[in-house]
């Protein structure tokens, strides 16, 4: 497997996250575990189309390169199209030699969490944590792991991780649960999913912070 670089290379557009994303920033994917610098948060937008690519673009492909396409997909670029920030996925190996001139963070201390901007407008911030692990984690996922999000952003404790796997699970039930909901809509009282892993069965929490 490989360790993923993805990185903010140009902003075609005018990025509406706030604070917007700009070249330089980044994330880090490390066996099936996603990690954000110090300080550092992702566009939750963004964050879920580059979601399908990760796990793919984390292993060795053996086809031939005029048999699949994914040889030769680098980049992403933001769903918004007033925005169009342009992404580079960079593979290091994970011994954290570089491939292409990449520097891997996955194995290196990434600091702590700064707290995120205290103005996040009129939505809800909220707090996606692990409450229970009722099997057998195989990302090591733990109770009190979390990642909060204020406004469009999602930001995960520096040098602390959070599973692809469980986070892509809860990222669609986000952007409703940050505004007032009806009475008697169904995701009002919604505030737990489970990770799509049987074998692990790690219950998350979604709270309003």
């Amino acid at each position: 497997m490989y360790e993923l670089e993805v990185r903010v290379t140009k902003v075609m557009g005018v990025c509406t996250a706030d604070p917007p994303m700009k070249p330089g920033d980044s994330f880090f994917v490390c066996n099936g575990d996603i990690r954000i610098p110090e300080g550092g948060y992702v566009c939750m937008w963004a964050l879920q189309s580059l979601l399908p690519l990760l796990p793919a673009k984390e292993r060795r492909i053996d086809e031939a390169q005029d048999e699949d396409w994914l040889w030769r997909v680098h980049h992403m670029q933001c769903p918004d199209p007033e925005g169009r920030v342009i992404w580079k996925i960079q593979r290091s190996t994970m011994d954290g030699s570089q491939i292409g001139g990449s520097e891997t963070a996955c194995s290196s201390d990434l600091g702590r969490m700064e707290g995120p901007p205290a103005h996040s407008g009129d939505l809800r911030s909220l707090r996606v944590g692990v409450e229970a692990v009722r099997g057998t984690c195989t990302s090591g996922m733990q109770p009190g792991d979390f990642f909060e999000l204020h406004s469009g952003r999602l930001y995960i404790p520096a040098g602390r991780h959070f599973c692809l796997y469980a986070l892509a699970a809860a990222l669609p039930m986000l952007p409703a649960k940050q505004r007032a909901l009806a009475d008697g809509d169904w995701m009002k009282s919604a505030d737990r999913v489970i990770c799509p892993d049987p074998a692990g069965n790690v219950i998350l929490r979604i709270e309003a912070l």
